[in-house]
């Protein structure tokens, strides 16, 4: 998976970005079936048809970009 962009990375004015702040919450999707959440991913398209899926984090009843890597 390519790296994912935090707000805490050097900005280069384009780059594709996934903010520090919760992006999704709860634990149960609406409707009659109302399954139970244990998944979330962001997917991404680019122009080309390519996609990159960057899987969320659960973290105090939120959906949260993943941690940036260390280093």
């Amino acid at each position: 998976m390519p790296a994912v962009i935090t707000a805490g990375d050097p900005d280069d004015g384009d780059t594709f970005r996934v903010p520090p702040v919760p992006l999704a919450s709860g634990t149960r999707l609406g409707g009659s079936e109302g399954g139970r959440v244990t998944a979330v991913e962001l997917v991404v398209t680019t122009e080309d048809g390519a996609t990159t899926r960057i899987p969320l984090r659960a973290q105090h009843g939120a959906w949260w970009a993943p941690d940036p890597p260390e280093g």
